[in-house]
């Protein structure tokens, strides 16, 4: 993690010199400068030198340097807390009160005794620069040792000249010789445990068999994608091996790529899987290898198996030596990166993607593990389905844990201690699962490795957020900023190139189809929780008797799970005084926090507490000036001095009834200069115009960063309020039908202005009396948006079917959600020309009874969601002749609706569109008159509705 302390303390320094008004540090400003540029060496190192190649020495470098960076960043963020004339002497003596409960606590960890006064010898500025300094001279040292070159210039500024270690350690990996064999032999490793067991797998083997023997006379590579562990090479040996494509190719070679590899190697293992491999080749040059390789291949029909590929350089390295002669020839890869694939054969077919196990092909698998071809015992099986699903699908582990029962006694107090920690048995029994993750690991490029650990925080099978995880990435400041990208694309790209990976599985996506939320393997989620507690990352909290776990007292991250029978158990205060350094405190399972420990966590940027409710905002969050993320569950108004926390990024306010209330947020919140996103449930945002601190400051303070507004309530979009959110991206506003009377009333018009604005959502709640004696909606929708909205939702609104044209004619509209009265009448005729970019169209809840559209009206549209709409006739037939529609999805409709998406579905496979899909819940029928108590905002369908689970897709 020396790489994310090391962006995060640069971060810190920055703030300093760009504020220095709110830090009192006892240096001068070219001390820190200094510092901020000698972090850029060590940054560079980092980057530059893989540490998948990395021995003893320099792994001991790296922990040395994060060491470093934190003891740095944790004296920067204490003379924030404390004034230069108090200093840590105030700090060690404010801490004095809890040191016999560091003794009780950690007996066998009593260097902690003296960690607060050690840190009074940290906080000159200097000695941190020495320190740095040794650093970047033992990195010198050490580049000397293994190239012979010396790295000239001075190291201490911007003059340092770098040469880029990388091409010095590597050149070219021509003659690197790997350090590791199990990075060698990876997929071997995987592959030997698995070569005569093949279940689940039936499909996709008849797939790759079609695709060698299929008549295209040029050279086709096809590609296997998946988590390690998952049964690529498994696949890809059962096709090698498989008598068809034996008689099918002239050559068949098996190349092993790896992480660390060496191109000569490479050869060679090619040559000796040929059975050609003789005495001259192995005293044979490279380029002479390179050359017999290819004229061996010439002419002839071959087979390649390029396996536990890693890297695009690798493949370029690779594919000079594979001739196209039109003779039918194919290369076959298995890769963990998505990318690499795609780079192989970009107008190519796509890659197959491996995906995990059923849970029946899992028991299927384990039960060939365990018993083979002999019957098993029937009181085995219930257990033993167990064992197989907490494997989650991954073969590996399956056949792993499968080797553990095989020896143990076929008996069910045997069986039952296995499944009561299944990851630990396969954790446990040798290095074939904890080696090949740590590949996956070890090759994640230093700026992943952070965002990989930080996942960890979750429990099992809980499913992540995106949009919660990147605002909590950006708030720990580990991410490294990226010029012309914000701090949130920035994030946004980490979780992509975790998927391309595959260390993450989606669970959402959005209905622009990006990643809305995903899932992380129970065996992954495992093997990150070990190297976090191994780098001090990352602590979990799982019940009471792992409180006080050792060093405890120099954890970072701390995060409270669900314990078991002390759902709402308290935490108790030696717990909380023993953690000064952490940074983010999370809570995933319910218990009490007294408000008055919090403040003891004085250096915390990260506190998501939404499982405990405080019944008013707790006044003690104020004190940890640190904060850059805060999401609670509280009631009452936020109060005022919420502007001490003046590094506040994110405020989410979540509220168990979050309809409108009388709660307001400060009006001092407009002179919050970093906030990005905030979230308040049932509040009142006031107007900027009412405060004076415009005459303080004596300019207008304008939140340039702003990005997100939602669960505010009536907020009225005055001219002034807009001027000072220019940056906005995102807003979801309500409005109670009772105080609607004029949209003008609101100012809605001056949302037109708002360029940046790229998603916007109008929701108008009506209580119950009004569903049940009609709605009366206020005056016309006819208000201008802005441009630049891609995603729109409107529900309650009441715009007439035949006013959609203002809404159609946005030029960059995406997505249209219309819900629960979100139009009022029942026929609808879109205009042409109208809708030129949606691609998503939902209507859910609305009285509309027909409809008349053709492919025209929506030429780029893609999905059709249509859910409860129990007055539809019909889907315009016309829609059939879309050519970009994929998918229609029905809930809550009548039978005819069905039958008319089934008759554009026939028509879409005559013209060749053969992915088209109509997706169906199955059917239970519910009392209308339930439904309109039940429902709160429009009365449901007269017909029935739909359980979404589980779903049918008609293809």
């Amino acid at each position: 993690m020396a790489y994310a302390a090391i962006i995060s303390l640069k971060l810190t320094l920055q703030n300093t010199l760009l504020h220095p008004h709110r830090y009192s540090i006892p240096c001068e400003k070219r001390d820190i400068e200094s510092l901020y540029e000698k972090l850029g060496v060590l940054q560079r190192f980092l980057e530059e030198y893989p540490s998948h190649q990395r021995n003893e020495n320099e792994t001991s470098l790296e922990t040395r340097i994060r060491d470093a960076a934190y003891e740095a960043e944790d004296v920067m963020d204490f003379h924030i807390i404390y004034p230069a004339s108090e200093g840590f002497l105030s700090f060690v003596i404010k801490s004095s009160n809890f040191v016999m409960h560091l003794v009780a606590a950690f007996k066998n960890d009593t260097h902690t005794l003296y960690q607060n006064k050690e840190m009074m010898g940290r906080t000159n500025i200097k000695l941190m620069v020495k320190k740095v300094d040794s650093l970047i001279a033992e990195v010198m040292m050490m580049i000397k040792e293994q190239t012979g070159l010396e790295i000239q210039g001075r190291s201490s500024g911007r003059s340092f000249k770098w040469i880029k270690i990388g091409k010095l350690i590597r050149e070219d990996h021509e003659d690197f010789e790997p350090r590791n064999g199990l990075h060698q032999d990876s997929s071997r490793l995987v592959s030997s445990i698995t070569k005569d067991i093949m279940v689940g797998f039936e499909d996709h083997l008849m797939e790759i068999k079609d695709q060698l023997a299929e008549e295209s006379s040029t050279l086709k590579i096809l590609s296997i994608v998946g988590m390690g562990g998952i049964g690529k090479t498994t696949l890809a040996t059962h096709a090698y091996n498989d008598p068809y494509v034996v008689n099918h190719f002239d050559i068949r070679a098996w190349a092993t790529v790896s992480q660390s590899y060496s191109i000569r190697d490479i050869l060679l293992g090619m040559l000796d899987s040929m059975k050609i491999l003789t005495k001259e080749m192995l005293e044979a040059s490279d380029a002479q290898l390179k050359l017999f390789m290819y004229k061996y291949l010439k002419d002839r029909r071959y087979l390649i198996i390029v396996d536990d590929i890693w890297d695009t350089k690798a493949w370029d390295s690779l594919k000079m030596m594979f001739p196209d002669d039109n003779k039918r020839s194919r290369i076959m890869l298995t890769t963990q990166i998505a990318h690499v694939a795609e780079y192989a054969s970009p107008s190519g077919t796509s890659p197959l993607q491996i995906n995990p196990l059923k849970d029946e092909q899992s028991w299927m698998l384990l039960r060939a593990k365990v018993f083979g071809d002999e019957p098993y015992p029937l009181n085995l099986q219930e257990i033993g389905k167990t064992i197989a699903r907490d494997c989650g699908g991954l073969p590996l582990s399956i056949v792993v844990i499968g080797g553990v029962l095989s020896k143990v006694e076929k008996t069910q107090v045997a069986w039952q201690s296995v499944a009561e920690n299944v990851t630990s048995f396969v954790f446990s029994s040798g290095d074939q699962c904890s080696g090949v993750l740590r590949l996956s690991y070890n090759y994640l490029p230093q700026y992943l490795k952070a965002c990989f650990l930080y996942m960890g925080v979750f429990p099992k099978s809980y499913e992540i957020g995106v949009s919660k995880l990147t605002k909590m990435w950006v708030a720990e400041g580990f991410l490294s900023p990226d010029e012309g990208r914000s701090p949130e694309d920035v994030a946004e790209r980490c979780v992509e190139d975790l998927l391309d990976r595959n260390l993450i599985l989606i669970s959402k996506n959005n209905f622009k189809g990006k990643i809305k939320a995903f899932r992380i393997h129970d065996l992954l989620l495992d093997f990150c929780l070990e190297e976090a507690k191994k780098e001090k990352f990352l602590q979990i909290i799982k019940s009471r008797f792992s409180l006080f776990p050792p060093g405890l007292a120099t954890e970072r991250r701390i995060s409270i799970h669900p314990m078991r029978k002390l759902v709402h158990y308290l935490i108790p205060f030696q717990f909380v005084s023993c953690t000064p350094y952490v940074r983010s405190l999370i809570c995933i399972g319910q218990c009490s926090i007294d408000p008055g420990m919090l403040s003891v966590f004085k250096l915390l940027r990260v506190l998501d507490v939404t499982q405990v409710e405080f019944p008013e905002f707790p006044h003690q969050v104020l004190e940890l000036v640190n904060l850059r993320y805060i999401a609670l569950i509280c009631h009452g108004n936020i109060p005022s001095s919420i502007t001490k926390l003046w590094h506040l990024q994110t405020l989410i306010i979540v509220r168990n009834w979050p309809e409108e209330s009388k709660y307001y947020l400060p009006v001092e919140i407009w002179t919050m200069a970093h906030l990005k996103h905030v979230r308040c449930d049932g509040g009142h945002l006031p107007d900027p115009s009412a405060a004076k601190f415009d005459i303080i400051c004596r300019k207008k303070l304008v939140l340039e960063d702003l990005q997100t507004l939602s669960g505010l309530w009536n907020l009225v979009f005055t001219e002034e309020l807009l001027q000072r959110i220019p940056n906005i991206k995102k807003i979801e506003v309500n409005y109670k039908s009772s105080h609607l009377k004029e949209w003008s009333d609101y100012q809605l018009e001056n949302l037109a202005n708002l360029r940046q604005l790229k998603a916007l959502k109008i929701r108008v709640f009506f209580p119950v009396i009004s569903l049940l004696q009609g709605l009366n909606s206020p005056t016309r929708f006819e208000f201008p948006l802005p441009a630049s909205l891609n995603t729109l939702t409107l529900a309650g609104v009441g715009i007439p079917w035949g006013d959609l044209a203002i809404i159609g004619s946005l030029p960059n509209l995406e997505v249209l959600k219309l819900v629960d009265h979100a139009c009022i009448g029942t026929e609808w005729k879109p205009n042409e020309e109208e809708f030129c970019k949606l691609k998503t169209l939902v209507l859910e809840r609305l009285k509309l009874k027909h409809w008349e559209a053709d492919s025209c009206h929506f030429p780029s549209l893609q999905r059709l969601i249509i859910r409860r709409c129990g007055e539809l006739v019909e889907i315009p037939s016309g829609m059939g002749e879309s050519p970009t529609l994929d998918m229609i999805e029905l809930s809550g409709c009548q039978a005819s609706v069905f039958d008319s998406a089934m008759k554009i579905r026939e028509k879409q496979h005559s013209y060749g569109n053969y992915g088209f899909q109509v997706i169906c819940p199955e059917t239970s029928v519910w009392d209308s008159v339930a439904e309109v108590v039940t429902d709160v905002f429009w009365p449901p369908p007269r017909v029935i509705m739909f359980i979404p689970e589980p779903l049918i897709k008609i293809k």
